[in-house]
C-alpha cells in the first residue's frame, strides 16, 4: 500500500483503528459484567470517545463518497448548464459553514485546555473527546472541496444524463 494512498483515506484507517478499540472495549465490557460481574467503570468513557472520533471521521469518508443524504431533486430540474455553477456554489457555501464550525471548534478546543477538565475515572483530558469535531471539518472540508473541483471540471452534459 502506498503512501499517498495512506494519506488519502487516512480518515478512513484512524477510523478503522478506533473501531476496533471500540469492539475490543464493548466486548470486554460486556464479558467483565455478565460472565466476571465486575463490569469495567472506565470503559463508558472510552467508548464515547472512539464514538465521537468515530463519527467526526466518518462524516469525511462519507464525504468523499458522496454518501451524505441529499435532495436532488430540484436541482435535477435545473439545466446542466447552470446546474453545474449551482452545485459548485452549494459546495463552496457547505465548505465555508464547515470552516465556521471547524473554527468555533478550535475555540472550545482552547477553552477546554485552559480549563483543564478531565473524565471522571481515567482522567482523559475533555479536549481529546472536543479535537475530534475540527480535525473532522479539515477532513469534510477537503474532501468536499476535492470532490466539487473535480466534478465541475471533469462533468460533461452527455455524463450528467
Amino acid at each position: 500500500m502506498s503512501i499517498k494512498k495512506i494519506l488519502l483515506n487516512l480518515d478512513l484507517y484512524l477510523g478503522c483503528c478506533i473501531l476496533i478499540v471500540l469492539v475490543i472495549v464493548a466486548v470486554a465490557t460486556v464479558i467483565s459484567r455478565y460472565i466476571i460481574s465486575s463490569p469495567f467503570m472506565w470503559s463508558e468513557e472510552v467508548q464515547v470517545l472512539c464514538f465521537t472520533w468515530i463519527s467526526f471521521l466518518g462524516a469525511g469518508v462519507a464525504f468523499r463518497h458522496g454518501a451524505h443524504v441529499s435532495i436532488e431533486m430540484l436541482v435535477d430540474l435545473i439545466p446542466f448548464k447552470i446546474r453545474r455553477y449551482i452545485e459548485l456554489v452549494i459546495a463552496l457555501f457547505v465548505s465555508v459553514l464547515l470552516c465556521y464550525v471547524g473554527y468555533l471548534s478550535i475555540v472550545y478546543v482552547n477553552q477546554s485546555i485552559l480549563l483543564e477538565k478531565t473524565t471522571t475515572i481515567l482522567k482523559i483530558p475533555d479536549y481529546l473527546y472536543c479535537l475530534s469535531v475540527p480535525v473532522g471539518c479539515l477532513f469534510m472540508i477537503v474532501s468536499n472541496t476535492v470532490i466539487a473541483v473535480t466534478k465541475f471540471l471533469t462533468q460533461t452534459e452527455a455524463a450528467a444524463e
